[in-house]
């Protein structure tokens, strides 16, 4: 099974074997061309076809590697993603009743998306007489020269999937699944992702325009260098929080503006426990910045080998958890056929 997480800045790929054991048979990450992409679209075909053609390379997959199914990932810039009630009805009824519905949400017509939705037995309890739908759309522009690349590749695609969906398979553990209150905040170079997850389902997402390459802007070209190199346990980099603080501050306000306006529409929604992911969640200081915005929460390190590796055992994961972060959403991608 292969995960594809392809974003503005980078290709993340990520293959396991097709066994329950999760043998992880390769992972890279190569760069995207200056321009090819740009939040979530595609504007240079050619330019990001060659992208994932050097990226199969660099994982040195040979050809019968590549015949595996493919999950490649939706950007949630240009994506849908809540938890909808509508009146309880027949199940041929519920499809229209989606499509009328998410009209109502989403900034461009119906025509232009791609929806998915499934109903949910559990979580909050939806108002008498009504029943709760977990929707997702994607867009056409998005999802259709996509598909055209990989395609082209002769990739075997399975589906596409929305990064939200992918982070949160890889992240929440089964300890984690019946919580409430639980915010995921996926830190990528260019965008945020965040995701409410309550209740053993993802509720609620949005993406903001700002990542980890905003916040190290303020640094000098030799620090920016010490945050974004190998990915490693960053020590005697007290000096460098200073500088971050204020930038990051500002990313996080607006984290919780989002939570916030989710709050407003949902009485029964309190965060209580914030997982990081995402290459940006090793930059210093992040951790104490959510403590100092959110009270009273836990903020921990999401770790996506906690669905993969025994429980209990000590077995050491395949890549340390600072370089595993950075493919969350791959990881992810490549466990929605064992784990759905």
């Amino acid at each position: 099974m292969i995960g594809l997480d392809i974003s503005d800045q980078s290709i993340k790929l990520v293959q396991f074997s097709s066994k329950r054991t999760f043998d992880l048979l390769a992972h890279c990450w190569h760069p995207v061309p200056d321009g090819a992409m740009s939040k979530g679209v595609i504007n240079d075909v050619k330019a990001l076809q060659q992208a994932v053609r050097e990226t199969l390379t660099l994982c040195r997959l040979p050809a019968s590697a590549i015949r595996d199914p493919v999950i490649a990932s939706i950007p949630e810039t240009q994506s849908f993603l809540r938890v909808i009630e509508i009146p309880i009805m027949e199940e041929d009824e519920v499809a229209e009743a989606v499509h009328w519905e998410v009209a109502q949400h989403i900034p461009f017509g119906l025509e232009n998306v791609y929806i998915d939705w499934q109903p949910l037995s559990s979580g909050h309890t939806p108002k008498p007489g009504r029943m709760e739908v977990l929707v997702g759309a994607a867009q056409r522009k998005v999802v259709d020269p996509l598909y055209q690349i990989l395609r082209e590749l002769n990739l075997d695609v399975a589906a596409f999937e929305l990064e939200s969906q992918a982070i949160v398979r890889a992240l929440i553990s089964p300890a984690l699944q019946g919580k409430q209150g639980l915010l995921v905040v996926d830190l990528g170079a260019s965008a945020t992702n965040v995701i409410i997850y309550d209740h053993g389902t993802s509720r609620f997402s949005a993406s903001l325009q700002k990542g980890a390459a905003d916040i190290i802007a303020v640094l000098s070209p030799a620090d920016r260098e010490r945050v974004t190199g190998a990915p490693r346990e960053l020590t005697g980099l007290e000096h460098l929080v200073q500088t971050l603080s204020p930038v990051q501050e500002e990313l996080v306000a607006e984290i919780r503006g989002i939570v916030e306006f989710y709050n407003s529409t949902d009485r029964e929604h309190a965060v209580r426990e914030i997982l990081l992911a995402g290459g940006g969640s090793n930059l210093p200081g992040l951790d104490a910045a959510f403590v100092r915005q959110f009270d009273n929460v836990v903020v921990q390190r999401g770790n996506p080998w906690v669905k993969i590796l025994p429980q209990g055992k000590p077995i050491r994961p395949p890549m340390n958890l600072p370089e595993s972060v950075h493919f969350s959403t791959a990881i992810g991608l490549a466990l929605r056929h064992v784990l759905v």
